[in-house]
């Protein structure tokens, strides 16, 4: 049985609030056809791209994130943040876009507000990030097997199936 568990990792945690342009952060990267690649790829499976020019930072939907897995949507908003950050190239960094996709997934506002005044999930993306150095995660998103190996970014589905082929023995 293949048991799988997203968990929250701050790439980039010294982004600032505001987010910075991504060809400020990555000099000289074709960001154009690195989103259309990647968006050629995506398509197949439903899944889309357009071109980002802003890293956001992170926090604010990581911790929305925590807050929807201990509500038991966890799945809905992961889909919605990805569509609202990678389709619809909004900013996740502010509080109103992260608000908005709550809202649309059907998360109590109120409570994620003071779950975030409160601070309630940082402590649980620290502990993520200092499980995930200690790997070492440097891209996302990074799959860990279990008994197996770690397998960075969007890869060719037969590159899961000979690692989990290897951590079954066979």
């Amino acid at each position: 049985m293949i048991r799988d568990e997203w968990l929250p990792y701050e790439l980039h945690p010294e982004t600032p609030q505001q987010g910075v342009l991504l060809a400020e952060q990555f000099l000289g990267m074709d960001f154009e056809a690195f989103f259309h690649d990647l968006d050629r790829r995506g398509r197949p499976m439903g899944i889309r791209f357009d071109v980002q020019e802003l890293m956001s930072n992170s926090r604010l939907a990581l911790q929305a994130g925590e807050f929807a897995r201990d509500c038991d949507l966890h799945e809905e908003f992961h889909e919605a943040v990805f569509q609202a950050y990678f389709t619809d190239c909004l900013d996740i960094g502010q509080r109103d876009v992260v608000l908005a996709v709550a809202r649309k997934t059907g998360l109590d506002t109120d409570a994620l507000i003071r779950a975030w005044n409160d601070n309630t999930y940082q402590p649980r993306l620290d502990r993520t990030r200092q499980a995930a150095l200690e790997v070492p995660v440097k891209a996302a998103p990074t799959f860990v097997i279990k008994g197996g190996e770690v397998i960075t970014g969007a890869q060719p589905v037969e590159t899961f199936r000979k690692a989990f082929a290897e951590v079954a023995g066979g």
